[in-house]
């Protein structure tokens, strides 16, 4: 039964998902594989979504997951199963953190989750970066034929030919100036490339 194994699927990730966030999205996309056909485009533009909407990424993404593939109640089956290891355990850490504060079996341990939750981010970076950035579509196109450009003109057969969305790399690196270098807010950031986004993928 779908609803039953979003539950589990979800569940498995909110009880191992160190890191929260990012880190968690390849665990998220792998867990729904065997039994929810979902490409890698459709599934980035659910993060995508769930960026930029209020919560957790990890709850947003389950949401989104569990509605796309049964409705209201597998929203709901997914979402439950993805809090409720969080918490059980940060109830059970609560209880017990001031007792194994100083202990040296659990500072490694945190120690060695660390480096591995970096690479669960990059393990999300590698499955996002394809439908985003060389996706079917190509952001500029529909714009530049509605302006009258021709097919075959330069910069159309530029943009439509490359193996890679050359606006989305710009707005990639943009961003990542904007909010690396110059501070910008990441929600501001968000809005300002979603506009230009939806200017040019008319």
């Amino acid at each position: 039964m779908i609803i039953l194994k979003l539950f589990l699927s979800f569940f498995k990730v909110g009880l191992l998902g160190f890191g929260g966030g990012l880190a968690i999205v390849r665990l998220i996309y792998d867990s729904i594989q065997p039994f929810l056909d979902m490409s890698q485009e459709t599934f980035a533009n659910i993060v995508a979504i769930s960026q930029i909407t209020p919560g957790p990424l990890a709850v947003n993404t389950a949401t989104y997951v569990g509605y796309e593939a049964a409705g209201i109640p597998g929203a709901f089956a997914a979402t439950f199963g993805v809090i409720l290891p969080a918490f059980c355990i940060v109830s059970l850490v609560c209880r017990t953190i001031q007792k194994f504060k100083d202990s040296k079996v659990v500072n490694g341990m945190l120690a060695g989750i660390r480096p591995a939750t970096m690479g669960l981010i990059g393990a999300a970076a590698a499955t996002l970066v394809k439908p985003s950035l060389a996706g079917e579509g190509r952001l500029g196109t529909g714009l530049l034929t509605k302006l009258g450009a021709d097919a075959g003109s330069g910069l159309l057969a530029f943009i439509s030919g490359s193996p890679v969305d050359i606006i989305s790399v710009i707005i990639l690196v943009v961003t990542i100036l904007l909010i690396a270098k110059y501070k910008k807010s990441p929600f501001l950031v968000l809005i300002i490339m979603g506009c230009i986004g939806a200017v040019l993928g008319v």
